[in-house]
């Protein structure tokens, strides 16, 4: 499924939208090919097993930059990715990011110094190794801050900082109609 899904994505220039959507049919696919149903309460998280979709383009890109590098210097992929616009501007409402900016980012994510590029991809065993160093770093600052974001959804769901507070167990509710609904809990029951 995912070969053909990214299929062409080593040009891709995306941002945290594309992600996040690549990601949310990611999940239903699998949940489908699994057999999963709401019900069954599978985070995503288990579900992608340890590479997210974001990995996967990036895993490629990296891949597809070193490619480029390593051709010769009259070469079209190379001339393009290491081209600028001589003249005029880009249109207004067209395209904000550029790929050598998208290619910048993702060797920030990845702790890959942009300036070393060359020397990196000089010799295609060590970029392999440097590429996967920075995936490796990538999947930990990924999952921590999914932990996080975890973390403080889970807080903010489960008290409320203030709101009306019950006078019989001391609960802050969330509003006045929950408070009322939680003041039944405390009636008698009526057998």
């Amino acid at each position: 499924m995912c070969v053909c899904f990214l299929f062409g994505c080593e040009t891709w220039t995306l941002y945290c939208r594309h992600f996040k959507a690549l990601e949310a049919y990611h999940a239903k696919s699998l949940q489908k090919i699994l057999g999963l149903h709401w019900w069954h309460k599978v985070p995503h998280t288990e579900m992608r097993n340890r590479h997210s979709m974001e990995h996967s383009v990036m895993q490629r890109q990296l891949r597809w930059i070193g490619h480029v590098i390593w051709m010769q210097s009259n070469w079209h992929p190379r001339r393009i990715l290491y081209s600028e616009l001589q003249h005029g501007q880009r249109a207004p409402g067209g395209q904000k990011k550029r790929f050598s900016d998208h290619v910048k980012a993702i060797l920030k994510k990845c702790s890959i110094p942009p300036d070393q590029l060359e020397t990196l991809t000089s010799n295609t065993e060590a970029w392999k190794d440097v590429c996967d160093e920075g995936l490796t770093a990538f999947d930990i600052n990924y999952d921590q801050e999914a932990e996080a974001r975890y973390a403080r959804q889970s807080m903010i769901a489960s008290t409320p900082a203030s709101g009306p507070r019950c006078h019989i167990s001391g609960r802050i509710c969330a509003s006045e109609f929950g408070l009322r609904i939680h003041l039944r809990s405390h009636r008698p029951s009526v057998s």
